[in-house]
């Protein structure tokens, strides 16, 4: 027996939300498109089937569109030929309605707005030709005349689809500009955050160093570059696993981000190295933070035959250091200096 297809409500497949986008604005296209053709229709004497055939096309065809789309094993690929069959409709009634102007250039005009937002040139070039050919047949095929008046009627019929679909369009592109500068916002976040903890990574501490030293330039200040590394975080990961091992990191990002002050930048360079940029500080309140990292690092070591120890150097730097990369050096000649003392020491230049 054939299964039968999975709900489409799984988010998980792509186009679904487009499709449910399109299928409002459908709706409320075919409503609002109904009454400005219905009332040419009616001035021009058509026949009573070309309104059934607008009554279908207006309220059951966006059904129909939403299903086929909703159903369809690629939602976005069908959504489009949804819009393409609109832009052929567009055509159709157009020149149904002897290309009455108004109702006609609103029409063709959002159609065509709609596409090129939808799917960009290639689906508004797609739309333009499925709108001429569908013209162009019914056109000769009936052999219309042009009706360029346009009566008040129609006109006032014609004002709210003017309104309301543009209102509308600008509500769907107001929401979809928010999600993607949530969306962008959010990619910025991950993209300065180390992948493995949750404090600045090396790319955020650069454009924070970068800040911080044009301010100090300028103010004629000082501030502090803590480089702290864990002692023999090798010997850590070879004998108890880098599970072990990327825990110690997750303490000491913990740490450094408890010590913090609001506007300080505790950072991870890399591998078992990480900076705590201090602003506006003295070397004297710098050895104090040093000192409290490395008590708290010794008290929170979880493993039963070693302890976490620090090494820690510290740089304080004013207008005189050039660039990010000559603080960056200071900071890590003064832990070169800690560790051949011996580790689990700090030391200041």
């Amino acid at each position: 027996m054939r299964e039968s297809a999975p709900p489409l409500e799984n988010r998980g497949v792509p186009g679904l939300r487009f499709v449910k986008r399109m299928f409002a604005m459908r709706i409320l296209g075919t409503f609002f498109c109904f009454f400005p053709i219905l009332s040419v229709l009616d001035e021009l004497g058509r026949p009573a089937l070309l309104i059934v055939l607008l009554a279908i096309n207006a309220f059951i065809w966006p059904v129909v569109a939403w299903l086929l789309a909703r159903r369809a094993a690629a939602p976005l690929a069908a959504e489009h030929r949804n819009l393409i069959v609109d832009a052929g409709a567009g055509g159709f009634w157009v020149a149904v309605m002897a290309g009455n102007p108004l109702p006609s250039v609103v029409i063709v005009t959002l159609l065509l707005t709609d596409r090129l937002a939808a799917g960009g040139a290639p689906l508004l070039r797609r739309a333009v030709l499925a709108m001429l050919t569908a013209f162009v047949v019914c056109w000769l095929a009936l052999d219309l005349p042009v009706q360029l008046y346009v009566t008040q009627r129609t006109m006032l019929a014609t004002l709210p689809l003017i309104a309301v679909y543009l209102l509308a369009l600008s509500m769907l592109t107001h929401d979809i500009a928010t999600r993607l500068r949530r969306k962008s916002d959010e990619l910025e976040r991950i993209a300065m955050q180390d992948p493995l903890l949750d404090i600045a990574n090396r790319r955020l501490l650069e454009r924070r160093m970068t800040t911080e030293l044009n301010r100090m330039r300028q103010r004629r200040c000082r501030s502090v570059l803590m480089f702290i590394d864990l002692d023999n975080f090798k010997e850590v990961n070879d004998r108890y696993g880098h599970k072990v091992g990327d825990t110690m990191l997750g303490i000491v990002s913990q740490i450094l981000t408890m010590v913090s002050r609001e506007g300080d930048t505790p950072a991870r360079l890399g591998g078992d190295e990480f900076v705590l940029l201090l602003p506006d500080t003295r070397g004297e309140e710098a050895a104090l933070i040093a000192s409290r990292s490395m008590d708290a690092a010794a008290a929170m070591a979880g493993l039963p035959d070693a302890t976490l120890t620090l090494s820690i150097g510290i740089a304080t730097a004013g207008p005189e250091v050039q660039d990010v990369g000559a603080w960056l050096k200071l900071a890590d000649d003064a832990l070169y200096e800690a560790k051949r003392r011996g580790k689990n020491q700090v030391f200041a230049c």
